[in-house]
């Protein structure tokens, strides 16, 4: 069972955070898609000509031959890793590591909620704030994309690259939960739980700079994102996705672990 009093309070948390990262990421969505037409697309590939190691930073690279390739190279290398993180470091600073911080969550204890109940609200709340960004921004996509281009899209590769894309978040934000749940304070939950995820990152966007740099990226969690399987028209739920599917929720167990067996002063 989950705690409603606290579900509402986590939807008053989490709607602004959540309404601005979404107007963001459906307005890049809008414009890529709409960029797809010859003379716009012409002047993307020109920028990876004269920037290549921005564009290489930034996972804007390749030469696209169908609508989903083009997608996936201005959207899925750099902004639905971005902007989804920064959701999730918000998140859960504002439904755990502030309320914990607070006494908030001390408080809560005195009632009748259990520490198993008040964790289980936190986490399918979360989860389902992710499911949520990811699922809408994918509506706008395809909706944008079939408006524009009808019939270009291949809509059942394009819904399985961003299920993919919400396993990684949700994996991700199993991270920056577990951080919450060990730490004691912002400053160390910023350090373990953001600096983390940022890292991994960085070391992504390293990656991406050339060949003798290409190795890097499989000491990040951003490599388990199964493009090349997706696009090369292979398994619509590679075995990357069971791979992040079970990270998430053995991140997400080992969490709520720490948080029951936590001292809290009431």
């Amino acid at each position: 069972m989950l705690s409603f009093a606290l579900w509402k309070r986590d939807l008053k948390a989490c709607a602004l955070p959540f309404l601005v990262i979404f107007a963001m990421l459906c307005m890049y969505t809008a414009v890529i898609a709409y960029m797809y037409n010859p003379e716009l697309s012409e002047m993307l590939s020109g920028y990876q000509q004269a920037l290549p190691e921005l564009m290489a930073v930034m996972g804007m690279t390749g030469v696209a031959s169908s609508l989903l390739e083009w997608m996936q190279i201005y959207l899925y290398g750099f902004i639905m890793l971005l902007f989804p993180l920064i959701f999730i470091l918000v998140m859960v600073q504002k439904l755990l590591m502030g309320p914990m911080e607070t006494g908030t969550l001390a408080n809560l204890l005195a009632t009748p909620n259990s520490r198993k109940k008040i964790i289980r609200t936190q986490i399918t709340s979360m989860a389902l704030w992710m499911a949520a960004l990811i699922g809408m921004v994918t509506a706008v996509g395809a909706f944008s994309c079939e408006i524009m281009f009808p019939g270009e899209l291949d809509m059942g590769r394009y819904f399985a690259l961003n299920f993919s894309t919400l396993l990684l978040q949700e994996a991700v934000l199993g991270i920056v939960f577990l951080a919450a749940c060990f730490s004691n304070s912002s400053k160390m939950f910023y350090l373990a739980g953001a600096g983390l995820p940022v890292l991994f990152f960085l070391i992504q966007m390293v990656s991406n700079m050339g060949e003798k740099l290409k190795g890097l990226k499989y000491v990040t969690l951003y490599s388990l994102l199964p493009v090349e399987e997706i696009l090369g028209e292979g398994a619509y739920f590679p075995v990357q996705d069971a791979v992040l599917l079970g990270m998430a929720a053995v991140l997400f167990l080992l969490g709520a672990w720490q948080f029951q067996r936590r001292d809290f002063s009431l």
